[in-house]
């Protein structure tokens, strides 16, 4: 290969730094003016969660993640092989753990 053409009055090295510190302006830019989001945002964005995001949430295996499915703790939906949990599913469960889990300490 020989020499390639470059059609802007600087040498590569020098080309390839302002457009690294462009990209990390601009990147540094954008990120101030984009919120982060949420667990509600997250909501809107991904109303079906897999098995596998569940049970990482929980930190519980398959087996016990089928096990609240049989038990009714947990409803899931079915498409075509795979299983999905709603989000508003999830987050019921955990609000009535922590209910069920403060009942139980009043008792005490």
């Amino acid at each position: 290969m020989g020499e390639v053409q470059m059609l802007f009055p600087m040498e590569p090295k020098e080309f390839w730094q302002k457009l690294k510190a462009i990209v990390e302006q601009v990147v540094i830019e954008h990120s101030n003016t984009v919120p982060l989001i949420n667990a509600l945002d997250k909501k809107a964005q991904r109303p079906l969660l897999k098995a596998t995001e569940v049970c990482a949430m929980f930190k519980i295996s398959k087996p016990t993640l089928y096990e609240w499915m049989n038990q009714g703790k947990l409803p899931s939906i079915k498409i075509e092989s795979r299983r999905f949990f709603h989000y508003e599913d999830v987050e019921k469960l955990i609000e009535d753990s922590r209910i069920t889990f403060q009942k139980n300490q009043t008792k005490q």
